[in-house]
């Protein structure tokens, strides 16, 4: 039976004080370190990341989901925490990916389970451009495909806590991404929404390029108002928007 991201976030096995608890010992910094080493990777700005208490994180996001992993691994390493990523809900309904995303931390990118995991302490990593954003082609690389969504404005209001915009810089350039196949992803997701990017990374093989990768925490948007009032959520979404494209403007 498929939970949904409400389910998850209550029943899941997720054991947030082992992890971090792993993460402090020479073991766990070692493969910490793995992914920030491959990628001359840097959290900018971390000092804006609260310690204790919950938090929105949200940002641009790069083919594979390999920038998560790396942010990820950044706040664990400056912070101690580990970040609850939401993810895109149709990859639950892959044989044999649900339990190792879930066991990540991950959960199904729903409202409900959102508002639940920020209301319990969590910090929460979102990326509003979904599989857009992820499978966007090299010649948009650096513009954010968000469109009108705002739901992750309305969580955070509802939640009553702040958003961090975080811009991710470089992870753009570990794949060139020249078009999309027209079958595999059709015929896992269903949908031509998830055709799959064709993607070179080093030497034309599918292994992420080293490109120096910085991760910008933004100053925290103000969320108070009525998650309700379609003004107060605009108002939140394009502050948080114009935050995050101010910065990955300069990268274009």
């Amino acid at each position: 039976m498929l939970l949904s991201g409400a389910e998850v976030a209550t029943r899941d096995r997720f054991d947030r004080a082992r992890i971090e608890a792993q993460a402090r010992t020479p073991w766990g910094r070692a493969l910490s370190a793995l992914p920030v080493r491959w990628f001359h990777a840097k959290l900018e700005g971390a000092i804006r990341i609260p310690r204790e208490g919950a938090a929105l994180l949200v940002g641009n996001h790069a083919f594979a989901g390999i920038d998560g992993m790396v942010l990820g691994m950044l706040v664990l390493r400056e912070t101690g925490r580990v970040v609850r990523f939401l993810g895109e809900r149709h990859l639950w309904d892959v044989p044999g990916f649900r339990a190792i995303i879930t066991a990540l931390g991950a959960v199904p990118g729903e409202p409900e389970a959102a508002v639940k995991l920020l209301q319990g302490g969590d910090l929460v990593a979102v990326y509003p451009g979904g599989v857009d954003d992820s499978f966007k082609p090299s010649t948009e690389k650096y513009r954010l495909q968000w469109k009108d969504r705002a739901g992750f404005a309305r969580v955070a209001m509802r939640a009553r806590v702040p958003i961090l915009p975080v811009a991710g810089l470089g992870i753009d350039e570990m794949y060139t991404v020249v078009g999309k196949e027209k079958w595999v992803g059709r015929a896992v997701m269903g949908s031509p929404r998830y055709d799959m990017p064709i993607a070179f990374g080093a030497f034309g093989t599918l292994i992420p390029r080293r490109a120096p990768q910085a991760y910008v925490v933004l100053p925290p948007i103000d969320t108070s108002g009525d998650a309700a009032s379609p003004a107060d959520v605009e108002r939140v979404r394009k502050a948080t928007f114009e935050a995050i494209e101010g910065v990955l403007a300069t990268a274009r």
